[in-house]
């Protein structure tokens, strides 16, 4: 498949792993496909886990395949670790990552272009810690307690006011 070709492209990069989180209807497939590719050493699966910021901690790139994604907050989790983001260009995916500034969207199912992406960042480590750096300070921006504090504030004063 195009995805098998695209995955198979990031063996010219050195020491490339991959970590997939979670658990979900997809995993066998997914580890049938890395046996499938010679790959399988490089793929780790690690099923559901709650240290999420451990894991963060040791990503490089954060990316996001999903076809369909409501709003991402495992998106807002990675950019406020600092970690730039490849995500589908789904959702509401768009208005947290900003494109080319923060991460880089690709079309959702389109394998080449996500490889693609994968491949700029593991390349190009300035840009991906530039990407990081913007990515937590927009999450810092648009996200913080005190940003949904202070608008929270506002509804309940524009009711009042009423």
């Amino acid at each position: 498949t195009a995805t098998q070709q695209h995955i198979s492209t990031t063996d010219t990069q050195t020491n490339i792993k991959f970590l997939i989180v979670g658990d979900g209807p997809l995993r066998e497939e997914l580890k049938e496909q890395s046996k499938d590719l010679g790959i399988e050493d490089e793929v780790t699966f690690t099923g559901s886990r709650q240290d999420i910021p451990e894991i963060m901690a040791a990503l490089d790139i954060f990316v996001l395949t999903s076809i369909k994604e409501h709003f991402g907050r495992v998106v807002i989790e990675a950019m406020a670790c600092g970690k730039p983001v490849i995500a589908t260009n789904s959702g509401a995916v768009p208005e947290i990552v900003e494109d080319k500034v923060t991460g880089i969207l690709v079309p959702p199912e389109d394998s080449e272009k996500l490889a693609e992406a994968i491949i700029e960042l593991l390349e190009d480590k300035e840009k991906a810690k530039e990407m990081g750096i913007a990515g937590r300070k927009r999450v810092e921006e648009l996200f913080s307690i005190e940003k949904h504090t202070r608008q929270i504030e506002e509804v309940y004063l524009s009711l009042l006011s009423s």
